[in-house]
């Protein structure tokens, strides 16, 4: 299958070439040839070096010198435009009609507040920002520059609705309007239009494998949906990374950040964090030009240290909220390993299933439920796992213009990193790698892409996977034989528990001796399959894609079309570790196409702007979906510009959520693809949601019958799995007054329909049945018992014969589910350069109580407020400038298949003073992210954020 997937990318690469070796010679013969010198400068009349100087509506154009000179020479008659553009200055246009000119001078004024810029993501065409018909916020290269975050990833937050999840120092998961993830699959982000996910994880690993800093130009972010051009994903953001062009950005860049860390040596030592990078790209000819890029980041990671019990109460867990274990037997501390609550009777149950003489005969002695439970005595994140963070990034790019119309590139991205990510355990990503490679033809009005996504999860293991194995292997079978053998001698429940415990404790191997180190390297070598902890993952992703301005054919003064295209296809490739086989023995590929059509017009003298625009995409797996965007944007006296919008978008379920077969120790992750439904008898062996055992449970405990205790069970009923939708309505209010004050402003509504969000239920299965390659089987004899008899088995936690196994499984919810919120930003530049500027957001789950009542988790995971507020000065004094960004947001509830807590309130400041060296084209930045240092956590289970101090120096060739 794979072979058959790389030859049909083959095709596609060679249809992108074929094109571009002979759509030329279907281009008009472009006769007459142009030489146009001159010199570009501030309004002072410095030279601007590195300014671009492109012919509208052309791929054609130079840059300027170190000493702000150009020469461009083009085969084009005049007349035609030059547009002279440079990031910080407003772009001037100018009219050549002459064939030969020399000596024009081009003087640039510096552009005061952002507002007036061109963005191209919430159209797929340039348009100005003030006019775009939906939210869309921007980062440029001189904002990326002064930001006083460690990097530009990290300034992403100081957006306008932007939440974070920091699961790492490299690994952040991006999210804006609500339901946040760590690994956020409602969220889509592109790298020059490559999809930036990891095929089997369908998220992007934040930026550990992404952009190099020098090597990126913009990032656009349009909040909310953006599938009508974007396609399925995109339901709650997308993020757009633009690299930077070796004909528009030439020379040399070089860039060393140095710091430290852990200054308060609270969960680690004082640490150094070290980031390096540089960049180099040559204009060989007018039509050639190539760039290298490399970046490598190294620093110790903070570490998770949330000591939070989320035991189950009715097995006698402590308090919510402790965070010590004491003296209680029952402990699951969020952030401590292989610590999962376990019974007594389960284990007999197991042993007996394998054969162990002797455990049936005192099995009466051994009791079940919250009687026989215990828990291990886990390890700490910080024992154990390496907090090492490293981020090694290599790319390039072959640029050629076949003709003052056409350019074909190839481009190359590879990275390769370690970090530590959380979903539903916490998982060491070691050496894992991505690289991409894209071939791409391009005109001003179409392009035609191939590109693949390779991924290779390295050395990966699930830490908490881990640390409960080595437990298994020691203080477990020690716990049980000591109980066994107490009971035996007539000791009570209690004094045997407390007897195995102390017991199992002298059997514990501790991290960092030789037999834990032992242990640990064999288990995380050992693939999840085959009963270890290491994951394996190889899936590629592969996507061809077309699209086209019709700008060429249709006047777009009267009407603007643009239509597009893609085909994409997912090879899982996990070696059963992580996605479940096929019969056949193969894992499973995945389909997918789309194309969409957007229509536009002006109306009363361009003062009203109408877009439609509709897309399709079918994945093999689910009925096809339309996604609408009608959108109108009315601009009053020339600067008050008011939007409105109504789009419709989806994320079909990833393929985790179809094809996962994943042991986590505490419950199975299933994916609800139907084949999987059947292979584990879910239908024919019924499963109860695991929050309806828990309250028969107590029900039980609290004195209640079995009859009435059984009242409680909820049996989970299958239907066919759907893609989740939403529908959103957008207003908004955007305006540039003088120069000076540019104001934003949003609300929106959203309303979805089927709602994946995931069940926990519980089936009775046979005790000995640990390898689900095939599925469970139903408990010996448990179908000859009445209904009645089931169920009391499985409150009681006593399957004869059996056992009871927990499932993750995702489905979608009834009704609608309803959010709605607003955000504002305002930016206000003062006398004397200095800048002040602000936003606030809010956002709301209105439907919260709709999904509690179904038996799910909301997840909303998002503060109803946030607010940042940023001074700063690009130059105070002659080149020393300053930025100062503070952030704050509110407490909220996070909802996770990790665990379930409030995150706490709380405040950062971040900020820097630069020094330009124009001597030496460099500028020093003295800078520190959360520069008090209060440590504050994202979200549940996530490491506690402290400072970074840092300097940096950046050596750019061509700096202005």
């Amino acid at each position: 299958m794979k072979n058959r997937i790389q030859q049909c990318f083959t095709a596609s690469l060679l249809l992108v070439l074929m094109c571009a070796i002979f759509m030329p010679t279907s281009v008009v013969a472009q006769r007459g040839q142009s030489t146009i010198t001159g010199l570009v400068t501030d309004v002072d009349g410095e030279p601007l070096a590195g300014a671009n100087i492109r012919v509208k509506g052309k791929v054609i154009g130079t840059s300027t010198d170190t000493d702000g000179e150009f020469e461009l020479n083009v085969r084009l008659e005049p007349p035609f435009t030059l547009v002279f553009s440079i990031v910080g200055f407003i772009s001037q246009e100018v009219e050549i009609t002459e064939s030969n000119v020399t000596g024009l001078n081009i003087a640039l004024e510096e552009q005061l507040i952002f507002g007036d810029d061109v963005v191209v993501s919430a159209s797929r065409v340039e348009e100005n920002y003030l006019e775009s018909p939906v939210t869309i916020e921007k980062l440029d290269a001189i904002a990326i520059q002064e930001t006083p975050a460690t990097s530009f990833y990290d300034a992403i937050i100081n957006l306008k609705g932007v939440d974070f999840s920091a699961q790492s120092l490299t690994f952040k998961s991006v999210n804006t309007r609500g339901f946040a993830a760590n690994g956020n699959t409602r969220f889509v982000q592109l790298i020059d239009g490559i999809d930036n996910q990891a095929p089997g994880l369908n998220f992007p690993v934040g930026n550990v494998v992404g952009i190099s800093e020098l090597d990126l130009e913009s990032a656009e972010l349009i909040p909310g949906v953006a599938s009508a051009l974007y396609g399925p994903n995109a339901l709650n953001g997308i993020l757009l990374l633009n690299s930077k062009s070796p004909f528009d950005y030439q020379g040399l860049s070089v860039s060393v950040k140095q710091g430290i860390n852990h200054i308060d040596n609270e969960d680690d030592d004082a640490s150094l964090y070290q980031d390096y990078s540089a960049r180099y790209a040559n204009v060989v000819n007018d039509r050639f030009a190539y760039k290298f890029n490399v970046s490598y980041l190294r620093a110790n990671d903070f570490i998770g240290s949330d000591f939070r019990d989320r035991g189950p109460a009715t097995f006698g867990a402590i308090e919510r909220g402790a965070t010590e274990r004491g003296n209680n037997r029952v402990y699951n501390g969020l952030n401590v390993y292989g610590d999962d609550v376990l019974t007594i009777g389960t284990i007999a149950d197991a042993q007996i299933a394998a054969g162990t003489p002797g455990i049936a005969e005192i099995r009466s002695l051994l009791p079940d439920g919250a009687l026989g439970a215990f828990s291990s005595l886990g390890y700490t994140e910080a024992s154990f796992v390496d907090n090492t963070t490293e981020s090694l990034k290599l790319g390039g790019a072959l640029h050629y213009r076949l003709t003052n119309d056409l350019e074909v590139l190839g481009q190359f991205n590879w990275g390769s990193g370690s970090t530590v990510y959380t979903a539903n355990d916490r998982f060491v990503l070691d050496n894992f790698s991505i690289w991409t490679a894209k071939l791409e033809l391009r005109n001003p009005n179409y392009f035609l892409r191939a590109y693949t996504t390779q991924e290779d999860a390295g050395d990966s293991y699930a830490a908490n996977t881990l640390a409960t194995l080595i437990n298994l292997e020691t203080y477990v079978p020690t716990y049980f034989a000591t109980f066994a053998g107490a009971r035996t001698q007539g000791a009570t429940v209690d004094q045997a528990h407390a007897a195995a415990a102390a017991q199992a404790e002298l059997s514990r191997v501790e991290p960092g001796s030789a037999a834990f180190n032992s242990a640990a390297e064999r288990i995380r070598n050992t693939p999840i399959s085959e009963g270890g902890a290491q994951f394996l993952d190889q899936s590629d992703m592969y996507h061809v894609e077309g699209y086209l301005n019709m700008a060429e054919y249709i006047d777009p003064s009267k009407l603007g079309v643009i239509v597009g295209a893609n085909y994409r296809q997912f090879a899982l490739n996990s070696q059963g570790t992580l996605f479940a086989l096929q019969d056949n023995g193969d894992e499973f590929t995945i389909n997918e196409y789309g194309a969409y059509m957007q229509l536009s017009k002006s109306l009363m003298d361009d003062a009203l702007d109408l877009q439609g625009s509709v897309r399709y995409d079918k994945n093999e797996y689910f009925d096809g979906q339309f996604s609408p965007r009608v959108s109108a944007v009315y601009t009053l006296a020339e600067k008050y510009n008011f939007r409105a919008s109504f789009q419709r978008g989806f994320r079909i379920p990833t393929n985790q959520d179809q094809f996962i077969d994943l042991d986590v120790v505490t419950r199975r992750l299933i994916g609800s693809n139907p084949a999987l439904v059947d292979r584990y008898n879910f239908e024919s062996n019924t499963v109860y949601e695991s929050s309806s055992v828990e309250a028969a449970r107590v029900a039980r405990a609290g004195g209640a019958t079995a009859a009435e205790a059984r009242a409680f069970l909820n049996p989970v009923q299958f239907e066919d799995f759907e893609p989740e939708k939403v529908n959103t309505f957008e207003v908004g209010f955007k305006t540039l007054i003088g120069e000076r004050l540019l104001f934003d402003a949003y609300y929106f509504y959203s309303s979805y329909t089927d709602f994946i969000a995931e069940i926990d239920f519980t089936q009775a299965v046979t005790a000995g049945d640990r390898d689900a390659s095939d599925g469970f089987s139903p408990a010996p004899g448990f179908d000859a018992l009445t209904n009645d008899e089931r169920q009391d088995a499985i409150i009681n936690d006593a399957v004869a014969g059996g056992r009871l196994q927990r499932y993750g499984f995702d489905i979608n919810a009834d009704g609608n589910v309803e959010a709605q919120g607003w955000a504002a930003s305002l930016d206000y530049t003062l006398n004397g350069g200095y800048g002040i500027g602000g936003n606030v957001a809010y956002n709301e789950l209105i439907s919260q109580q709709d999904l509690i009542d179904q038996g799910f988790r909301a997840s909303f995971n998002t503060p109803k407020w946030r607010y940042n507020l940023k001074f700063y000065n690009r130059e105070v004094i002659d080149n020393l400038g300053f930025n100062v960004t503070y952030r704050w947001q509110d407490a909220f509830l996070w909802e996770s298949s990790f665990g379930q807590g409030v995150v706490p309130a709380f405040n950062t400041l971040d900020a820097q003073i630069s020094l330009k060296l124009p001597g030496y084209n460099s500028i020093v930045k003295f800078g520190a992210s959360n520069l008090l240092n209060n440590r504050y956590e994202t979200s549940l289970g996530n490491p506690t954020i402290g400072a970074v101090y840092y300097v940096s120096i950046t050596f750019d060739e061509f700096l202005n």
